[in-house]
């Protein structure tokens, strides 16, 4: 991972960690030396910031930075880390930069050398073996991979087709039955005048 700015980028942009937690004990960090001062300095002025108007705070830090041999990334930065300062809290560059920074200069408050301590137990953790599974579990067999070829899905035309053949299929039927209702009807109605026309008979004789 590149820690440049890039092209695209301000030349005075912060330059990227590659392992900004700390969590990576591998991981190389070509501008770790620098923030390690910056942030000693942030700690050293942080502290003795209190009942200082923001911009003495301002001023108090480029003069810790300048001693020290590094500067502000840029003055928005520089803004940023005056206020957190005014308001009694150091503003953390990485965690990698504020443990290291420690071993020199204590940070100012409670809260963060107890965040920093807690880190550094989190470093120094290591997981028992077995934790993960080996690399050759990671192996995926060719069918096990997904994304394979899809299903092969019916043609519109033919689902078309059967919707076609079964909607016939039902107008017949409906036809049928209403055929055989008209008939059932009919016979019904025959069988009535029978018996209407055998009862006249029978009172007349």
């Amino acid at each position: 991972m590149s820690t440049s700015p890039g092209s695209g980028n301000p030349p005075d942009a912060t330059p990227l960690n590659p392992d900004p937690t700390g969590q990576d004990p591998s991981a190389k960090d070509p501008a770790a030396g620098e923030k390690a001062q910056l942030q000693a300095a942030i700690f050293e002025v942080t502290g003795a910031a209190k009942g200082r108007s923001l911009h003495e705070i301002r001023e108090m830090l480029q003069a810790e930075f300048s001693r020290r041999g590094v500067k502000a990334f840029n003055s928005i930065w520089l803004d940023s880390v005056a206020s957190a300062a005014f308001h009694g809290e150091p503003y953390i560059i990485d965690f990698p930069a504020a443990l290291a920074a420690e071993a020199a200069v204590p940070a100012p408050n409670d809260g963060v050398r107890k965040r920093l301590a807690r880190r550094r137990e989190l470093r120094q953790d290591k997981l028992p073996a077995g934790t993960f599974p080996p690399a050759s579990a990671w192996e995926l067999d060719s069918g096990d991979v997904t994304g394979g070829a899809p299903e092969p899905r019916p043609d519109p035309r033919t689902v078309l087709g059967n919707t076609r053949a079964v909607r016939q299929l039902l107008a017949v039927a409906a036809s049928g039955a209403a055929a055989l209702l008209a008939i059932a009807a009919v016979w019904a109605a025959r069988n009535s005048r029978h018996r209407r026309t055998g009862r006249s008979t029978a009172g007349g004789a």
